[in-house]
């Protein structure tokens, strides 16, 4: 018996062999393409920023944190996100997901040796898929820089060759990604070329558009640290041509399918954890704001009722966030913003015009007061359309004495209607508003939260990892930029 098992296995060892010397590797599957699909990965990496694949509930741009931090929304049990007790947020997804499939795309398309494959042309001109894997890798980067300060950047993405990169100054992450966002949107062809897409679909132009205002939007942010840099930056992105209409909303859209559905959907499944603040349904409510009805949904007694922000233990009494069918006594996300497609808008038109209704009032571009006036004005009524208001009600909410511009309150009233238009959208870019503004008046402290002072943090703690396995880069960062700590500042914020 034992004789004829070893036979066995040897004449099991010999066919195996020959199998091999014949027809080549068995672990490779004859069904999947041997060379990187491009296209694929830009769909991955808009994805994952989308909060599917694994992207979780703090890396996604419209993430639940990103939100509490600008306090759009509440927590209804749970308060450990709003009283800041989770300090640390690991940003290692960003970089072994997206910015890798990214490098990818951009490596793909430059090497000679691939960048005619059909595996890469088939998904758009070399020039196209580099500039668009640009643009959003600068996005990225943006927002992480925005919530860390100084990150790994130059170094980054080196694989085996550099398990341990240092870290770039905030400042000079700003210069690049700047210098990058410029040289990508000329980059584009004049012929829309690409596919997997699912941002914008193909449309050269709203990626120019989308790149130019992220120029924009970092320009600004240097209004208190670097006024003149900020200014000449700003003027570069204007003429390289900013969005202009909602058409160019950088608008991610999600489906009824499970595997991408709206966040706050999935949560609303069984958990309810979110409903609006207090803070959000009384600045609407003093403003006769039409978009009330649009963000919240109404309680038991069809009103709308925010909760207070940070609810620390049983400070509010007896409340109940009930559920989508039937209502507890707190409004809950409005239907609209909430259901399995709501799309999320990363970048919107209405941003833009804020932008430039603020350096207009800066005298950072032409017009002064007179353009700060048109462009909130613009603002307000594009975000107003974004969300389905009438043209009638547009119109009797501009006429408002309260909502009506005026210099002596601009700032106030521009930013005040910018976090307004945001909601849902990109919380972690409200909070970098936040910080660079203190405006418009957010609860500030947190009574019993944990962060120092109970302040909204300024910053967001490194992941552990990089204490534990990047130490000398980690106390070299930390000397230069201040303690790892959520009260430390970024190099923007002089607020």
């Amino acid at each position: 018996m034992k004789k004829s098992y070893i036979k066995y296995i040897a004449g099991a060892f010999i066919f195996v062999a020959a199998s091999c010397k014949t027809g080549g590797d068995i672990n490779v599957n004859p069904n999947q393409s041997p060379n990187v699909q491009t296209g694929y990965m830009l769909t991955s990496a808009i994805q994952f920023l989308g909060g599917i694949n694994g992207a979780g509930a703090t890396t996604n741009i419209n993430s639940f944190a990103g939100e509490l931090y600008s306090q759009y929304i509440s927590e209804t049990y749970y308060t450990n996100e709003s009283q800041f007790a989770l300090k640390q947020y690991d940003y290692q997804t960003y970089y072994t997901g997206p910015l890798l499939d990214l490098k990818t795309i951009i490596s793909n398309n430059t090497d000679p040796a691939k960048k005619n494959l059909a595996s890469t042309t088939k998904f758009g001109t070399n020039n196209d898929q580099i500039a668009s894997a640009r643009i959003l890798s600068a996005f990225i980067y943006l927002t992480m820089t925005d919530r860390w300060g100084d990150i790994p950047y130059t170094q980054a993405l080196s694989g085996a060759s550099n398990f341990s990169p240092a870290f770039d100054a905030q400042k000079d992450i700003y210069t690049a990604l700047m210098k990058e966002l410029d040289e990508a949107q000329a980059q584009l062809g004049t012929t829309n070329s690409l596919t997997g897409d699912i941002l914008f679909n193909g449309n050269n132009v709203r990626w120019k558009h989308w790149a130019n205002s992220l120029h924009a939007i970092m320009a600004l942010r240097l209004s208190k640290v670097d006024p003149a840099t900020g200014k000449t930056e700003f003027a570069k992105a204007v003429a390289g041509g900013l969005m202009t209409s909602n058409d160019d909303n950088a608008t991610y859209k999600y489906s009824s399918a499970q595997t991408n559905e709206n966040p706050y959907f999935t949560n609303y499944r069984n958990r309810y954890d979110y409903a609006v603040s207090s803070l959000l349904v009384t600045t609407l409510k003093g403003l006769n704001d039409p978009r009330l009805a649009v963000y919240a949904a109404p309680t038991a007694s069809n009103t709308i009722v925010g909760l207070p922000y940070g609810t620390y233990g049983d400070a509010l009494g007896n409340y109940s966030a009930g559920t989508r069918d039937a209502p507890g006594n707190i409004s809950l996300i409005g239907t609209a913003l909430s259901d399995a497609s709501s799309s999320s808008v990363w970048t919107s038109y209405a941003q833009v015009l804020f932008m430039q209704a603020e350096a207009a009032h800066l005298n950072w571009i032409a017009g002064g007061d007179g353009a700060a006036a048109d462009f909130y004005n613009k603002g307000v009524t594009a975000s107003l359309e974004q969300n389905g208001i009438s043209s009638a009600d547009v119109a009797t909410y501009l006429g408002q004495a309260s909502v009506k511009f005026n210099a002596s309150t601009a700032l106030d009233q521009i930013l005040t209607q910018k976090w307004i238009a945001n909601f849902l959208g990109d919380g972690w870019e409200s909070w970098a508003e936040y910080r660079r503004t203190g405006l418009p008046k957010l609860l500030d402290p947190v009574p019993g939260s944990l962060s120092p002072g109970q302040r909204i943090p300024r910053r967001q703690q490194y992941p552990q990892t990089e204490h534990d396995l990047n130490l000398t880069n980690y106390n070299a960062v930390i000397a230069r930029q201040g303690a790892d700590a959520l009260n430390t500042r970024v190099y923007w914020d002089k607020q």
